[in-house]
């Protein structure tokens, strides 16, 4: 594969991972991955040009999967407090002693 087809794979390749990323496809990735240090392996001498392309593409690419991993990650942590929260609290009794307050013991007051 001549260096001009590789970079044009390369940056075929590092569009299709934006798109997989942008619309969640997060299995296609590991694919492209592997296609991906295919063509950068078959890769020996290329232009600026080009190498400023696919750097582009790649950053963008990076900043793509961070935002998407801080969302996830968020996703977690909001997760994480409702089933803590649904499991009940902690609250304190009028002597200042800790108390349980959990849910189907009669400890809600529930107001329509």
């Amino acid at each position: 594969m001549s260096d001009t087809n590789a970079a044009e794979e390369l940056i075929s390749l590092l569009r299709l991972e934006r798109e997989a990323i942008r619309s969640a496809d997060f299995s296609d990735l590991v694919g492209l991955s592997d296609r991906k240090e295919r063509a950068m392996a078959a890769l020996t001498i290329l232009d600026g040009d080009t190498v400023e392309r696919i750097r582009a593409l790649a950053r963008e690419n990076q900043t793509l999967l961070a935002s998407a991993l801080a969302g996830v990650r968020a996703a977690q942590a909001r997760l994480k407090t409702i089933v803590t929260a649904a499991k009940g609290f902690e609250s304190y009794d009028k002597e200042g002693r800790p108390r349980p307050i959990r849910r189907g013991n009669g400890d809600f007051e529930r107001r329509a």
